[in-house]
């Protein structure tokens, strides 16, 4: 995304990263058109790779409660592949050592993901 500017994520432990906005991906779901933002960190803009954070309504309920991570292919000819059967629990949702970011708002898809993975057992 040409327009993107770096903004401060937040995290678990209070702390904030410099991320920049690197795809915008639009997709329907049986709940209705969603999007879900993909983002780099601000000072390694240039790699194949995009990171997207998301919560749910499964979120705190069946997966973790901070969320959950898809890490996803660069887009090339404006389409890029989703699955979230790929979804992946942060490392604090097995040690509070860690500091995740956490989903941005408008990375809170209104559905249900009910594909991969799910609270670990502790939670």
């Amino acid at each position: 995304m040409e327009d993107s500017q770096v903004f401060e994520m937040g995290t678990s432990t209070g702390e904030t990263r410099r991320q920049v906005r690197a795809a915008k991906l639009e997709f329907d779901t049986p709940s209705g058109p969603a999007v879900l933002f993909g983002y780099k960190d601000a000072g390694r803009a240039r790699c194949d790779t995009i990171f997207g954070p998301f919560r749910d309504a499964t979120s705190g309920k069946e997966t973790y409660g901070a969320g959950r991570y898809l890490d996803l292919e660069e887009p090339h000819r404006d389409e890029a592949v989703v699955d979230f059967n790929l979804a992946y629990n942060p490392y604090c949702a097995y040690s509070e050592a860690y500091s995740c970011p956490l989903p941005p708002a408008e990375n809170w898809l209104k559905g249900r993901v009910t594909a991969g993975e799910k609270s670990p057992p502790s939670h």
